[in-house]
């Protein structure tokens, strides 16, 4: 099969190409998120993903402006991790970087940090306090679905959670966990949230706060998770060619710029309420410290 005909199989939309911007004018750009086609490579600000993508492409185009912009497309998720396995030139936006993955494709630095999943869910006449430890935390998620067999979770397909939520959700009984497809999975998983469709909801703060309904939003309630990260790393994910490999050392190199920045910190911090700020700030700068140092 040719690029040509690959792009036509999976590729639903694609942003107009060639402006100033890449490596290789082969190398295509991959989301699973349709607001991504929409928003990145605009000026407009959305979330700390989209937002966070943008400064890097426009660090980017500014200081390297000789360099051809890549098309964006928008694919599944499954589809995503066969071309990032494949030997043609593909980088994904918003990746985490697990363990398996690793193995898999090439990572960039840090791109953004997010606050990490949460068990979300409407008022339930369960009893939920023997889950819960001092900390507020829930201690073990198949225990409390165990309890209560006719309840039900609702996750997105072909996502990773990240390393200890994927061994969870791997040993969770079938008949109690929903995996919902499709490209547009962050906002139709909370729609199918928000009608009844399931008990429990595995999810971000920042999805929560961005497709819930006002009601939802004022019902809706969540637990921490035990000894899952409290944050989440979001990455840009490449095949292992030499022009991903020349567009990954692109992205890093603005990256270590960015870093020491107040843009970079800002554009994360606004979408966080004050009282949250200097503690993620604090977090923020240690992960980014860390994988310097892990990468020089």
């Amino acid at each position: 099969m040719t690029l040509v005909s690959t792009f036509l199989l999976f590729s639903t939309v694609a942003l107009s190409a060639c402006v100033p911007f890449i490596a290789s004018a082969q190398l295509l750009l991959l989301s699973d998120d349709p607001l991504d086609i929409k928003m990145v490579f605009s000026d407009q600000t959305l979330d700390i993903s989209t937002d966070s993508n943008n400064l890097v492409f426009e660090y980017i185009a500014q200081t390297t402006p000789a360099l051809t912009r890549p098309q964006l497309l928008l694919a599944p998720g499954n589809r995503i991790d066969q071309l990032l396995r494949s030997n043609q030139p593909y980088c994904a936006l918003n990746r985490i970087k697990t363990q398996k993955r690793a193995k898999q494709y090439l990572f960039s630095l840090p791109v953004h940090l997010y606050p990490s999943h949460r068990l979300y869910f409407l008022p339930l006449n369960i009893e939920l306090s023997s889950f819960v430890n001092a900390q507020g935390q829930l201690t073990d998620l198949n225990a409390l679905l165990r309890a209560h067999p006719k309840t039900t979770l609702l996750t997105e397909a072909q996502r990773s959670y990240g390393d200890y939520l994927d061994a969870q959700l791997a040993t969770v009984n079938k008949d109690q966990l929903i995996r919902r497809p499709g490209g547009d999975s962050y906002k139709s998983t909370i729609a199918m949230f928000e009608r009844g469709r399931a008990s429990f909801i595995l999810t971000y703060p920042t999805t929560i706060q961005r497709y819930a309904s006002k009601l939802t939003l004022q019902q809706v309630q969540s637990l921490e998770i035990a000894h899952n990260p409290p944050f989440v790393l979001g990455h840009i994910a490449c095949s292992d060619t030499p022009e991903s490999r020349q567009f990954l050392q692109t992205v890093n190199d603005a990256l270590r710029q960015l870093y020491q920045t107040e843009g970079f910190y800002d554009l994360h911090l606004r979408y966080l309420p004050e009282s949250e700020r200097a503690y993620f700030k604090k977090q923020l700068e240690q992960q980014t410290t860390r994988a310097l140092e892990t990468t020089q």
